[in-house]
Formats: structure tokens, C-alpha cells, sequence
């Protein structure tokens, strides 16, 4: 039986050129789960990551200030699902059936608030298995998949204990296998999914099993509220 441990990246740059880079912030949430892996001995017999920056970037600034010296093994089957291409490809369905929401046009999509009501309204289009119009996305079904199946074959009898850093969607697909969740209950408990947090899975013959969420001890034990942000 292996434990893997789920790290979500820290916050990435939202509403800025480029999502994909960690902010200030983001670097000290991934800092501060570094020096309390220190602190308390944290070890792992192997450390993996999506290919994306944000993803990357946490596992360098965690496992630095931890101390702990390992190759950290890029795998694809982390990345998050392809938001920079269903957001655009569900929104014109959106503004077609939820006028009300996008009245405002572009200014809703830059407030936190009115985006997150956006975004569900557009990955419950993505859920359910509507076509998007323009560029094709990874279906929901197949995103799952891939994350089963690169989830199995990191967990081998010689790694009792690997680390994933990766992103909340790939958090909520592990969840939705181990607690038989509907699909639409994962995407919601993904909204709850702070960034820097740990959960801690089993993989065993059975498959998945949960045994922590949404840890967050090690940005609450630094005293300071805002390192604490789920976007």
C-alpha cells in the first residue's frame, strides 16, 4: 500500500498575463509548507509534478526550504484540465443562457465573485458533455482517466509514501474515486481546495482511499490570514 500525498500549488497569478506563474504569495504558501516539512521530518520516497510552472515552482520552493535534496519527476498526467480553453469555448453558451450573468460583459470575468459563478455555470457545461464551440478540450470522462492511471503507476510496493505536487482538479478527481462522489460533488469540493494544502490518499488493491483534506496546519501555524486563499 502506498500513501500519496496530494500538494496543491500555491496561488497563481489570476487576472494576470500569464495564470500559469506562481504570485508572491504563492511563493511564500509553498515556502511556508517547506519549513514545516523541516520542521517536523517530512520524508517521501519519491516527489512528482504536473508539467506546469505553478506546479513545478512549488515543488522547488517547498522541498528547498525543507531541505530535502530529490529529483522531482514531471508527469503529464497531473496537469490541471484545460480551463484557458474551456472558459472561452463554454462562454458563449453561457452568455446565451445566463444573460443576467455577463451583462457587463468582460468586467464579470475579472471579479473574483462573479467569475466563480461563471466558471461553475461553464465546467457543469464540461461535466455534463456538451460540445464547446471553437478548439476541442480534454472531456471530463477522459481527464479522469488520466488521472486514475497516473495515479496507479506511482503507487509501487518499493514507494510507501510519494508526493505529488499538482492542482486542485486532479485533487477532486482522487476524491471523487475514493469516496464514490458524483461528479458535480468533486467539482464543488474543489472550490474548497486552498492553495498549499495536503491530502494524504492510500492506494491499495481496492483502489483509493482518503485519509486527509485539505491540511492547511502549516499556513495556519504561521499566523498571518492571508496565506490562506483557495484562486
Amino acid at each position: 500500500m502506498t500513501e500519496i500525498v496530494l500538494v496543491r500549488h500555491g496561488q497563481a497569478s489570476f487576472g494576470g498575463a500569464n495564470y500559469d506563474v506562481l504570485s508572491p504569495l504563492g511563493q511564500r504558501q509553498s515556502v511556508t509548507l517547506g519549513a514545516h516539512w523541516k520542521q517536523i521530518g517530512f520524508k517521501a520516497a519519491a516527489f512528482h509534478s504536473g508539467a506546469m510552472s505553478r506546479q513545478k515552482d512549488t515543488a522547488k520552493h517547498a522541498l528547498t526550504e525543507a531541505g530535502i535534496v530529490a529529483a522531482v519527476h514531471e508527469n503529464t498526467a497531473f496537469n490541471e484540465y484545460d480551463f484557458e480553453n474551456i472558459l472561452p469555448g463554454y462562454l458563449p453558451m453561457a452568455r446565451h443562457e445566463h444573460p443576467e450573468l455577463l451583462k457587463d460583459g468582460g468586467a464579470a470575468l475579472r471579479d473574483k465573485r462573479q467569475f466563480q459563478r461563471i466558471f461553475e455555470i461553464i465546467i457543469g457545461y464540461w461535466l455534463a458533455g456538451r460540445a464547446p464551440e471553437g478548439k476541442p478540450v480534454e472531456p471530463w470522462l477522459d481527464f479522469c482517466a488520466r488521472v486514475s492511471v497516473g495515479l496507479q503507476a506511482i503507487a509501487t510496493p518499493e514507494h510507501p509514501r510519494v508526493v505529488v505536487f499538482t492542482s486542485g482538479g486532479i485533487i477532486a478527481v482522487a476524491l471523487r474515486a475514493a469516496m464514490a462522489l458524483s461528479d458535480t460533488m468533486a467539482m464543488q469540493l474543489n472550490w474548497r481546495i486552498a492553495n498549499a494544502s495536503v491530502h494524504q490518499f492510500k492506494m491499495g488493491r481496492r483502489g483509493l482511499s482518503l485519509q486527509g483534506f485539505n491540511n492547511i496546519t502549516h499556513l495556519e501555524l504561521a499566523r498571518d490570514p492571508d496565506l490562506v486563499t483557495y484562486r
